[in-house]
Formats: C-alpha cells, sequence, structure tokens
C-alpha cells in the first residue's frame, strides 16, 4: 500500500492551517491543483464584502518539529534554487507561509523582493522575525497591498483602527466680544494710536465698518485709546454659531488675531509663508517645548545649526512652523494644524535655502514623524499656568479629534519598497527632530 510521509503531513496541515487562516479573515484561499513551488494564491475580500481580484501567491511550508535553528526571536529558511528562479521569473508578488505546527502559529516573508538581492539569493535563506513576520489578522493589510500596482487605491479590508486627527478642538471661547465705535480706519492707525498712548499693544481686536471688536475689555488696557464712545458686549455664542457668511469671516479674523496676540511673545506671524513660526531666544540657544504625554522628552520648536569649521558661527536656524486654520463643523470648532517649517540665517532673516531645506526635510518625513509634530504644536497650544502668568483663557484648546473607522489600511505599506532618503544637506537631517518615542 502507498505511504504519506512525514513531510507530506507536514505539508498538507500546513496547507490546512493556512485556509483556515485566510478563510477567518474573510478572505478567499485558491489552492493549486498542480503544485509547482506556488501552493495557493489568497485572494482578497473587501469591507463590502466583493472579491476585489488582488491576490498574492504563496508556498507552504508546516513543521511538526520546529524550523531548524528557531529561537524565541527569529528563524531562518533555505529554499530551492530552482523555486526561487522560479519566483522572481512570475512577476507576481509571492510569499512563503512557514507553519509551525506544534505551536499552531505562522510567519510570512514576500520572497520575490527578497530574493532580488544577489547575495540573498545565493545564499538561499530567508530570515524570519518571529515579532514582526506573525502570520495572523494583522498581516492581511499589507499582504493585500502587496497585490496592489503602484499608485492605484489599496482595499479597504475589514478591521477597525482610530485616527487621530490634525484637528484640535476647541473647548469654547470667552464669553463676550466687546464693540465700540473707533476712528481707526485700519490696523496701521490703531497700531500708531497705541504707540502714542505709551508703547501698549494688544493685537486681539478686528476693525468693521467703524467698530472696533474683541475678546478683551475696550473699556480698559491697551485697546481703550482705539474708541471713541460707549462700549457694549455681545454674547459670543452669536457670531460662533452666526450662519451669514460675513459675520463667519469676521469672527475667524477675530480669532486668528486673538491667537496670534496670545502667543506674540514667542511665535511670528510670516505673511508671505502664512504661517506662524516660533521665534528665536534673544541668545539663539535651542528652545524645546516639553510635551504631555509621558516619557515626553519635549521637541526643540527652534534649532540653531553651527558650521563644521567653526563651532561658534551658525549657519542656519531650523524653526517649527505651523499653518493654522479655524474650522467649523456642525457647531463644532476646530483649529487644523498643518506642521512646516521655516529656516533661516540667523533666527531672524530668512535663509535664501528655505524652501529647498523644507522640501528636503519632507521627503524625509513619514507618517509618524508628522503626526508627532501635530501632537507637539496641539501641547503647545493648549499651554499651561505658569508661575508668572495664567493660561491665555480667550481660547480654550481641547483635545486632537480622534475618529474610529470601521475599515483599516496599513499606511506602512504605501511605499513598502521605497527606501529611506540619506541625509545630504550638510548635516540638515541630522537632528531634524526628535524620533518618536
Amino acid at each position: 500500500m502507498p505511504q504519506r510521509s512525514v513531510q507530506q503531513r507536514a505539508g498538507f496541515r500546513g496547507e490546512a492551517f493556512v485556509d483556515k487562516a485566510v478563510s477567518d479573515a474573510g478572505h478567499v484561499w485558491n489552492d493549486t491543483k498542480r503544485d509547482f513551488a506556488i501552493d495557493g494564491q489568497i485572494e482578497f475580500v473587501d469591507a463590502d464584502r466583493e472579491v476585489t481580484g488582488v491576490a498574492v501567491l504563496a508556498q507552504v511550508k508546516g513543521t511538526e518539529v520546529g524550523f531548524r535553528g528557531a529561537t524565541a526571536t527569529e528563524f531562518k529558511f533555505t529554499c530551492k534554487a530552482d523555486h526561487i528562479a522560479y519566483w522572481l521569473r512570475l512577476g507576481r508578488p509571492v510569499v512563503l507561509i512557514c507553519v509551525d505546527l506544534r505551536v499552531q502559529q505562522a510567519w510570512w516573508k514576500r520572497v520575490d523582493t527578497w530574493f532580488a538581492d544577489p547575495e540573498r539569493k545565493a545564499r538561499r535563506v530567508v530570515q524570519f522575525d518571529t515579532a514582526a513576520d506573525r502570520f495572523d489578522l494583522d498581516a492581511f493589510s499589507q499582504l493585500s497591498a502587496l497585490g496592489v500596482p503602484a499608485g492605484e487605491p489599496l482595499p479597504r479590508l475589514e478591521g477597525s483602527e482610530q485616527l487621530v486627527s490634525n484637528l484640535l478642538t476647541i473647548e469654547g471661547f470667552a464669553p463676550l466680544i466687546y464693540e465700540a465705535s473707533t476712528p481707526c480706519r485700519d490696523r496701521g492707525d490703531a497700531w500708531e494710536r497705541m504707540r502714542s498712548n505709551g508703547n501698549q499693544f494688544e493685537s486681539g481686536f478686528v476693525l468693521a465698518a467703524g467698530r472696533i471688536y474683541s475678546l478683551c475689555r475696550l473699556d480698559e488696557g491697551p485697546l481703550a485709546v482705539l474708541c471713541d464712545g460707549p462700549v457694549t458686549s455681545i454674547p459670543t455664542q452669536n457670531w460662533a454659531t452666526a450662519e451669514d457668511p460675513d459675520l463667519q469671516r469676521r469672527f475667524v479674523s477675530l480669532l486668528n488675531f486673538t491667537l496670534r496676540s496670545a502667543h506674540h511673545s514667542e511665535l511670528v506671524w510670516h505673511p508671505t509663508k502664512k504661517v506662524v513660526y516660533m521665534q528665536a531666544p534673544p541668545d539663539r540657544s535651542s528652545r524645546k517645548i516639553k510635551g504631555r504625554y509621558r516619557g515626553s522628552r519635549g521637541r526643540a520648536f527652534f534649532t540653531p545649526y553651527f558650521g563644521k569649521d567653526d563651532t561658534t558661527k551658525i549657519t542656519f536656524c531650523r524653526h517649527y512652523a505651523a499653518g493654522l486654520y479655524f474650522r467649523r463643523w456642525s457647531e463644532q470648532w476646530f483649529l487644523e494644524i498643518n506642521p512646516t517649517y521655516h529656516f533661516t540665517i540667523d533666527g531672524r532673516r530668512d535663509s535664501l535655502y528655505d524652501a529647498e531645506y523644507v522640501q528636503k526635510i519632507k521627503r524625509l518625513e513619514r507618517n509618524n514623524a508628522v503626526y508627532q509634530l501635530v501632537r507637539a504644536w496641539a501641547d503647545y497650544l493648549q499651554g499651561d499656568d505658569t508661575l508668572f502668568r495664567s493660561r491665555d483663557e480667550r481660547i480654550r484648546f481641547g483635545q486632537l479629534l480622534q475618529l474610529d473607522c470601521d475599515a483599516a489600511i496599513d499606511e506602512s505599506v504605501w511605499s513598502p519598497q521605497e527606501p529611506a532618503p540619506k541625509p545630504s544637506v550638510n548635516g540638515l537631517a541630522e537632528g531634524l527632530w526628535e524620533l518618536p518615542q
């Protein structure tokens, strides 16, 4: 009677394991009737339960005694040379799935790109990381991306994830907007009047139709000199919930000037780039701002860079910058934060290479780096009470808006083969930002 070998039994059990895992994840396992180094293909089903046609080829290897040389963190698998040559000729994504039947766990690796490296191809060894290469539910978003041509949209798979947006929630405003008639017709007039009144300045106001509006009191303080009639007030909520487009624009203008006023000692408005940026301290030293989350070491909002030949001479300075935009959706106000950078030659004068430096940084940045910058700006704008002053309460910021999604896409696989650019601009990339902890 014919007999089934131990290797054949392990192979069948390995394929059955993969079949079940793929089915449990909601996708389709199509086994290959005639096996030539490909046991089957995984075809993906999207969140609407439509079979997408996106698929990857798979070779399955099972073991009932464990993989040779396996440790708690890694193991290696040696492939046949003719199998490698076949996978490389297919021109389609191929994954090797190794199943340890003793512990009912599996790991995967894309082998057509793995063996594209001549050294790896010569050694014929695939190295698995037992933590990073797990073949489990989380792996399917990456696997589905392998079958999608570059530039094509990824399938939206079943699952869930929580997204953190760049919208900073506004918890509230100062309760009243003060208004009065004024002889000032533009902000230059207002600035001149305040200068002549002892250089007491306040920029949190708007002028419209011969009247001045502010979230600050107008019957006292620097703005009092701008009024030539009785001061009245209206609830801020009237403007915050207004549907009139003109009134909405006036309210947003008032919020913009109020925000700049609240941070005028540290943030500078750049009229050409339409961003605010952290100004340099008087001594041009690095300016670090502490984060709010546990273990945060803070982030350097201003950093001077020195020359290699003369370590006392500043060659350029990097400032954290951001485009800040007030938005309203469904009666809720947010501040949209779009982080960027600004470069100066001495902390004040714009660098001629500003656009080039910013472009190079943007090419280096990945999703997590942008997220860390948004969170740093959110931490800064939320503010803290200190020994010397209280937090400005004219605009009270809450947390970044978080959204629960009923589908999941792994952003890390959008450009999986793109190598990270190497630093190239006189050390510019070195220390540009603190990496996430």
